[in-house]
């Protein structure tokens, strides 16, 4: 009851002082609407006895008309008398006009004063207007700040509450945590004599096994002395000492010896998911595809047939980039739950959940031994994964949200990146630095980034419908690639180099594809079987795969091999 009475105590105080602030607006021109008034009195006054004095200066001008006729009634007579009394009534004449003319004076006087008192009166009455008016504004400004502070408070009402059931969460998280803490000690008491126990196991194996070999020692000794050495044969070469030129690394991106030639036909035309499709990307070895939708669902395709292979779950929203690893066994996906996924294609299970993000992925890449994940988010982070550990060990905190990564190098080293705000940046994993930020190279936002198979250029698309290819040692424009009636459909739309870097491909918005050679930077090639925003295209081989978002996907094979530069 205390509490309630000191609540209504401040609301009445509250309301008291909102008084008088409106009756500080409202009776600021008190005085001067007095002050209006006296002036009206005094103009009634003077009014008045300007009337008075006119009555008056009649009466005279009428007394000294009949003063004038005595005089000259009396000049007529001509007596001593007469003209005595003439004299005198010439004499009260004069004095009336002295006092006629003093009324006079006094009436312009009034009359001026009159005048005066007028323009003061309409000063006043445009004053007392324009503070009306004023008064008007302030008023409803007052209950427009009013219903603000109504607004307000019930806003910090409803934050209040919201606090309060946060903190109560917090409190439960809190308890979880305690008890999770605590299974976590239990589990570190347990891991740690599990570890002894395997430890005593492996000494006492390891005992056995040096028994053994003394035993077998002792016997090749024994052996030995009755016969004859026999040479061994000589060792094979270990896998170990394949250096960084082995095939594996230098063929890491998939490059072939095999030239590409660019598809002349739509060989087979699928409609793959139920709704809009958002990514697709075709395996290493060019035997299937995979496509991403706002059905949360990836879809595995084979190339051959069109035929669909399987369908992978797990996404709580839409996918958005989709990746195979170097081996074909592993696929990514990037999804807008924050999230991305690896699937098993043997199984078709999840393997790992990667949570960590607190915006939409937009992108997610394999490094080449498939060990770890490098992920770019709408949450404007780049964070690597290590897929032995599960959990992130690396996170780069950038200023533009992530629409695309690759990466430059074989050990994943080296990762680059597109952004909303219009740059590409470079950034080395070891250490989470930025190395480079190529800024004005395009005037829309970055929508993919993807390397040539040699390492040695970066291919960018952009919203401002233009394509740039730059070196990768120096970050120079080598070529800017763009064709009339070309327009980059999505703000995820991603293009790619062929299979020997010798064209460019990408698809507009009208579902037209377009091959660029990247010698000249010229269109090779336009095909059309689609009709609707192209949102990714795959090379591998001599196949190119493009998804529209209208859910149609397009096979492009080709007919016959175009004659390289080195067959001319």
């Amino acid at each position: 009851m205390t509490m309630a009475h000191q609540s209504t105590q401040q609301w009445e105080a509250e309301i008291l002082g909102q008084f008088a602030i409106r009756d500080k607006h409202e009776k600021a021109f008190t005085n001067m609407v007095e002050s209006y008034n006296e002036l009206v009195q005094k103009l009634t006054f003077f009014v008045e006895q300007n009337k008075h004095l006119e009555t008056s200066a009649q009466s005279s001008k009428e007394q000294h008309d009949k003063m004038a006729r005595q005089v000259t009634v009396l000049r007529e007579q001509g007596s001593p008398i007469n003209q005595k009394r003439c004299a005198e009534l010439e004499a009260q004449v004069a004095s009336l006009k002295d006092e006629r003319a003093e009324l006079y004076k006094t009436q312009g006087t009034n009359a001026q004063r009159l005048v005066d008192l007028n323009d003061i009166l309409r000063n006043k009455d445009t004053t007392l207007t324009q503070n009306k008016e004023e008064i008007r504004r302030l008023t409803e400004s007052n209950h427009i700040l009013a219903h603000k502070n109504q607004e307000l408070l019930d806003l910090v009402n409803e934050k209040n509450v919201t606090i309060q059931v946060i903190q109560d969460e917090l409190t439960t998280l809190q308890l979880e945590m305690g008890k999770l803490d605590e299974r976590q000690r239990d589990l570190e008491r347990e891991n740690a004599q599990l570890l002894q126990r395997w430890l005593k196991m492996k000494n006492e194996e390891a005992d056995r096994m040096n028994a053994q070999n003394m035993f077998v020692e002792n016997e090749k000794q024994e052996a030995a002395s009755l016969s004859p050495p026999v040479q061994s044969p000589p060792s094979t070469r270990s896998l170990r000492s394949m250096g960084p030129d082995s095939p594996t690394q230098s063929n890491w991106r998939g490059q072939s010896s095999i030239f590409s030639s660019i598809p002349q036909i739509s060989s087979r035309k699928i409609t793959s998911h139920d709704s809009e499709v958002n990514t697709i990307s075709m395996s290493t070895s060019g035997s299937v595809f995979a496509t991403g939708s706002n059905d949360k669902k990836i879809k595995i395709w084979d190339v051959k047939t069109g035929a669909l292979k399987s369908t992978l779950t797990g996404c709580l929203q839409a996918v958005m980039c989709v990746s195979f690893n170097a081996t074909d066994d592993l696929l990514l996906g990037a999804s807008n739950d924050n999230a991305a996924r690896l699937w098993h294609l043997g199984t078709g299970r999840p393997r790992h959940t990667l949570t960590g993000h607190i915006g939409k992925v937009f992108s997610a890449r394999f490094n080449p031994d498939s060990s770890k994940v490098v992920s770019g988010s709408h949450d404007r982070t780049i964070k690597v994964w290590d897929l032995q550990k599960g959990y992130c060990i690396r996170t780069m905190f950038t200023f533009a949200s992530v629409n695309d990564v690759c990466l430059l190098d074989f050990d994943g080293a080296t990762i680059a990146s597109g952004h909303l705000d219009n740059n590409l940046r470079v950034w080395d994993s070891r250490s989470g630095n930025c190395v480079k930020e190529v800024t004005g190279i395009h005037l829309g936002q970055i929508t993919s980034v993807c390397p040539s198979s040699d390492g040695t250029q970066i291919l960018t698309n952009s919203r401002d419908n233009t394509l740039r290819i730059l070196d990768v040692r120096t970050y120079e424009t080598l070529s800017v690639l763009h064709a009339d009636g070309y327009k980059t459909g999505t703000n995820w739309s991603k293009a790619c180099f062929s299979p020997d870097g010798q064209y460019v491909v990408s698809g507009s918005a009208d579902g037209t594809i377009f091959y660029w050679s990247t010698r000249d930077g010229l269109v090779e090639k336009t095909a059309k079987d689609q009709t609707g925003p192209i949102v990714g295209v795959s090379w591998v081989n001599s196949t190119v795969v493009s998804a529209e978002k209208d859910k149609t996907v397009v096979i492009w094979g080709t007919t016959a091999r175009r004659p390289t530069v080195y067959e001319k």
